[in-house]
């Protein structure tokens, strides 16, 4: 998708969001749960009543990843950009989903919001999920991050990680 002729906005931060979720999925799997809440937009009455008997509810925030980490349920994330704070329907339900179990967090683009993201899904304790997304790929397979450049990788208990070189040596 072409941004330059976009007004950046908080549905461009979420559109450049999903677009690195969706190039990140194969190695970081978690990404294929993480989902928009349709839940803002303007309507019609009878439009807006019939999604509200449907479900809709106000405050529930835009992003979810159902998966349970870290002693959290899911993660939720609520887009903002500039100057844009929760609305008071959003605070409500934040609380409610934070005493729940579930992480929330507000964020004002896609970076921090990607950032939120691989600090949730790390694989272990200071591993930055940007390794893995910047970790050299052969065959569209991962070979791991070089024990040089970090020593506790768990690369090699990834289902993800191919050693080419053990399996070439056999």
């Amino acid at each position: 998708m072409n941004f330059n002729n976009m007004k950046n906005s908080e549905i461009t931060e979420q559109i450049k969001l999903f677009s690195w979720a969706r190039q990140n999925e194969k190695y970081i799997p978690e990404l294929k749960l993480l989902h928009h809440i349709p839940n803002e937009g303007k309507r019609t009455q009878a439009g807006g009543s019939i999604l509200k008997a449907a479900g809709l509810k106000p405050g529930i925030p835009d992003i979810c990843l159902p998966v349970a980490r870290k002693g959290y349920n899911a993660l939720y994330i609520e887009m903002k950009y500039g100057n844009n704070k929760p609305t008071s329907e959003q605070r409500i339900m934040i609380s409610a989903l934070e005493e729940s179990g579930n992480k929330v967090s507000v964020c004002y683009s896609a970076e921090e919001a990607r950032e939120i993201i691989r600090h949730y899904l790390e694989r272990a304790e200071g591993f930055n999920l940007v390794n893995c997304e910047e970790t050299v790929k052969q065959w569209d397979k991962c070979l791991g991050i070089p024990e040089n450049v970090y020593q506790n990788a768990p690369c090699r208990n990834c289902s993800l990680y191919v050693d080419f070189r053990s399996n070439n040596n056999k």
